[in-house]
């Protein structure tokens, strides 16, 4: 046994009585989990260093250049990001920032037993960067961050913007909107690829399975194609996730409530769809069979035709819910540059997205262009709360305005 140090944190709740709460911290950071006579704790980064990062702000707000800007992510903590930067003297940046600690590889993967010296940190990680040779691309896919971590998004909308660089000669700002908007979802292929071989189908399987070979592989937002798409992989993911080979993991996950929602069965077959149509590492599992099943399921429900953002509606999360609002029909999917995540197998909703969207024009900085999902203003009944919510639903951009002639001072 150890001692660990232990005091009380009061919650502030709106229309309700305070809640107390007590904060148990141990030498491998605070205990998040204690039930059932197990405890989980959680070493972190800026509490072990007692340091939040927050002191590379200015100096990145200072910074002119890529160098200063490379400076100052010396001191970034957290969240590790993979940064790219560019200056209008040519300078160009692809490197990570962060504190990440080195740890076995187990470290990684689960929790480990706090009391083993195997599992201790042992210093920090050196950040990788890399010079950039032509272009840079990142879509949080794997790269030069891949050594220090274990989850990172496929590689689709990584390699679909390089393809599209690639393949054109116009880099002019309205081109490179045009690469925020694309909804081709490459990562259909895996699930696609088992239709030809399926045999024997009802008339109208077989005919549902000849319109999705021909679809042209676009999640856009008029497409009822992408919609009967979408439907026959939400009925993949649920017949998989009630395989045999998962019955360990189906139920309510262990842990408090708070977690479920990552480790739920259905979630996570759905996020690793493409991973378990591939692998070889559950012979048990017949995939034919649950492909063949879900498409006479689709087939046979004859839902009415409707276009993709009918279903696939943005639904952001809200401290105070509007009851009152109405959120706008999208394109795009969890693996296109137009990244709109749902959660297939559970709902077409989206409840992630492109925070925000920018081209930038170094040459000129009047070309540039943004849109954010909402507005430019955070204050609820202001005018500019939601102003860009058309837009940015529309993958549209607006120029950056920037010369203060052309700005007007507005009262919140």
């Amino acid at each position: 046994w150890e001692p660990v140090a232990r005091h009380t944190e009061t919650i502030t709740v709106a229309g309700a009585e305070d809640v107390e709460v007590e904060i148990l911290e141990t030498a491998r950071g605070p205990v998040i989990v204690n039930e059932d006579s197990r405890a989980l704790s959680l070493r972190y980064p800026p509490r072990v260093r007692a340091d939040l990062g927050f002191a590379a702000l200015p100096a990145l707000l200072r910074a002119r250049t890529v160098a200063d800007v490379d400076r100052a992510l010396d001191g970034w903590a957290e969240p590790v990001n993979v940064v790219h930067a560019a200056d209008s003297e040519g300078g160009l940046l692809h490197r990570v920032a962060g504190a990440v600690p080195l740890r076995e590889a187990a470290n990684r993967l689960r929790p480990v037993p706090a009391w083993d010296a195997r599992h201790a940190w042992r210093g920090w990680a050196e950040t990788p960067a890399e010079p950039v040779r032509g272009f840079a691309v990142m879509a949080n896919a794997r790269g030069i961050a891949s050594p220090l971590g274990v989850e990172f998004a496929p590689p689709h909308r990584a390699d679909r913007i390089r393809a599209l660089l690639s393949d054109s000669a116009d880099w002019s700002p309205k081109a490179m909107a045009d690469v925020h908007r694309d909804t081709h979802l490459a990562s259909a292929a895996p699930l696609l690829a088992l239709l030809p071989g399926l045999e024997p189908l009802s008339p109208a399987a077989a005919r549902l399975r000849d319109r999705l070979l021909d679809w042209d592989r676009r999640m856009e937002a008029d497409s009822t194609d992408a919609a009967v798409f979408a439907s026959f992989r939400t009925a993949v993911v649920r017949r998989l996730a009630a395989d045999p080979v998962f019955a360990e993991l189906a139920g309510a996950p262990d842990g408090p409530e708070v977690f479920h929602p990552w480790l739920y069965l259905i979630p996570r077959v759905g996020y690793a769809l493409e991973g378990l149509l591939t692998t070889h590492l559950l012979p048990g599992l017949d995939r034919a069979a649950h492909v063949r099943a879900a498409l006479e399921e689709t087939a046979a429900a004859e839902a009415p035709e409707a276009p993709w953002s009918d279903s696939h509606r943005l639904t952001p999360w809200q401290a105070v819910p509007d009851p009152d609002a109405e959120w706008p029909g999208l394109g795009g999917d969890h693996d296109c540059v137009n990244a709109t995540s749902s959660v297939p197998g559970v709902t077409d909703t989206v409840a992630r997205a492109s925070a925000a969207r920018y081209v930038w024009d170094l040459a000129d900085r009047e070309n540039s262009l943004w849109a954010v999902p909402l507005g430019a203003d955070g204050v609820t009944g202001s005018p500019h709360h939601r102003d860009q919510l058309p837009l940015w639903a529309r993958c549209e951009l607006v120029p950056v305005v920037t010369d203060w002639t052309r700005l007007t001072k507005e009262r919140s």
